[in-house]
């Protein structure tokens, strides 16, 4: 079954592990590729997940160096080869026209094929960029009838009025939203809830949210994701801090805590909001703890999937 399907069907459990194309010295994208095979069959997942990593002047300095690195459509057509499963690539759409964004968008999905996307935005309002906003691309995407994709986007649940932007990019083409990692359930639960509460209203169905996760393992890794924008509590922030030894398995506590109050928070509420798992590595060296992570998770996640009865 595609992803495509999987992500339209709420009883469906969907799990996706999201990766960086690798650096450039790391050698050939082939090699690479073969390297997540093989670590990859430890677990199951739906779909591999590939952001677009730009820096951003209004972040401030970035505290990791950047690296150059694959483009994410060329290393996703080749994880699509080698590991036989479908990519989902990540696109920052506001730096180019909209004539040029719809010209890339077209040769990803005929020269690459590949057929699911995340349309993502700019850093901030306060800066004019010269391509069009996420609304005016999932709208270009959806009037193009050459293009048959899987739209989805990002989401905050931190942001203002976030639920109102969830219903606009529906109903603009986003099928699906990868949320930003969580360190905290209090506001992905509020958002959820304000998000079903809207769809109420609107007569409409709520889109499946993919629940973000990622380990850390050192103080580094938690000033990279706050300079990402991630929200972690300063009690959060605290508890990890602790102890540097056992971090990694402080992060993982923290990730079966917050899918488990949110998914018990679904099911004590009626909520119909179809949820499902992105976890990510943030740092390579995180591969294994992100394995890990993601077999604890989605084994949490898949048997809330069976016993529910709220889809």
């Amino acid at each position: 079954m595609r992803i495509k399907d999987k992500i339209k069907r709420p009883r469906r459990p969907v799990v996706v592990y999201e990766i960086l194309s690798p650096r450039e010295k790391d050698g050939t994208l082939n090699s690479y590729a073969e390297n997540i095979s093989s670590l990859l069959a430890q677990t199951h997942i739906d779909a591999i997940n590939i952001p677009e990593v730009r820096d951003e002047i209004g972040r401030g300095e970035r505290p990791v160096k950047n690296q150059l690195r694959a483009e994410p459509r060329e290393f996703g057509k080749l994880l699509q080869d080698i590991v036989g499963i479908e990519s989902i690539v990540n696109r920052v759409v506001v730096h180019q026209t909209l004539e040029k964004e719809m010209v890339w968008f077209e040769e990803t999905y005929n020269k690459y094929e590949i057929e699911n996307l995340i349309t993502v935005g700019g850093e901030s309002r306060n800066i004019t960029y010269p391509g069009p906003s996420v609304n005016e691309a999932l709208e270009a995407i959806k009037q193009n009838l050459t293009l048959d994709v899987l739209c989805g986007g990002i989401s905050i649940p931190s942001r203002e009025k976030e639920s109102r932007k969830l219903i606009e990019k529906s109903k603009n083409g986003s099928e699906f939203f990868t949320t930003q990692v969580l360190y905290d359930s209090s506001k992905i639960i509020k958002m959820i809830s304000h998000y079903q509460k809207r769809c109420d209203e609107q007569n409409t169905f709520p889109r499946r949210l993919l629940l973000s996760f990622a380990p850390v393992s050192s103080k580094k890794n938690i000033k990279f994701l706050k300079w990402l924008g991630v929200d972690i509590p300063t009690d959060t922030e605290k508890y990890l801090n602790e102890n540097d030894q056992i971090m990694t398995e402080r992060s993982m506590e923290i990730a079966i805590n917050v899918l488990n109050e949110t998914l018990t928070f679904l099911n004590e509420n009626k909520i119909v909001v179809p949820i499902g798992l992105n976890v990510e590595h943030i740092m390579s060296y995180n591969f294994q703890a992100s394995i890990e992570m993601l077999q604890e998770l989605a084994r949490i996640y898949r048997e809330f999937c069976i016993k529910t009865d709220i889809y």
